[in-house]
């Protein structure tokens, strides 16, 4: 069998490819048409849901303004924003627990019957760290999602503005 739509490496959205230098060098008109696949998003920062953790809402106000800078979140991208900040805190909260308790079984647990066993603290932090991990890696939060994109700054204006055009007049 051939494949299927499920094939092959994914869709890369109209915004990636553009950041990465439109390396297919494919036409604008086809990256940002109206029957562009990929749409992109209006570039307006999400709100913070009111339903986070304190500690969650705590990320997203670390994090918001860096993925502003690398232009890769939209109001649209809120849910999957708050899944990473919660994952996050949960994390960061069975990290304490373990911390806390790593003298009697931060991460090793004594079963009823003698067998010994990953504890529970370390098991939901390994959960929430996948859960954090797979979230991230959709806004380039880790060293591997960066790499898969060029996360190079904006190219600049294309068309002089007036004050670069009077600073060029007075200081060239």
């Amino acid at each position: 069998m051939a494949g299927n739509q499920n094939s092959g490496r994914r869709k890369t959205p109209a915004a990636l490819h553009l950041i990465n230098g439109n390396p297919s060098k494919l036409p604008a008109s086809q990256l940002l048409g109206a029957g562009a696949k990929g749409a992109v998003p209006a570039s307006a920062l999400p709100e913070c849901p009111t339903f986070l953790t304190a500690p969650a809402k705590a990320e997203w106000k670390r994090i918001i303004g860096d993925l502003a800078l690398m232009g890769n979140v939209a109001r649209v991208d809120r849910a999957e924003l708050a899944v990473y900040c919660q994952a996050y805190a949960d994390w960061k909260f069975f990290r304490e627990k373990i911390k806390k308790a790593q003298e009697d079984s931060g991460y090793v647990e004594t079963t009823p019957s003698g067998y010994k066993q990953i504890s529970a603290w370390m098991q939901n932090a390994n959960r929430a760290e996948e859960r954090m991990h797979k979230a991230g890696a959709s806004f380039g939060m880790n060293p591997s999602a960066r790499a898969a994109h060029d996360w190079r700054a904006p190219q600049g204006e294309l068309f002089a503005t007036e004050e670069r055009d009077a600073r060029d007049r007075f200081f060239d």
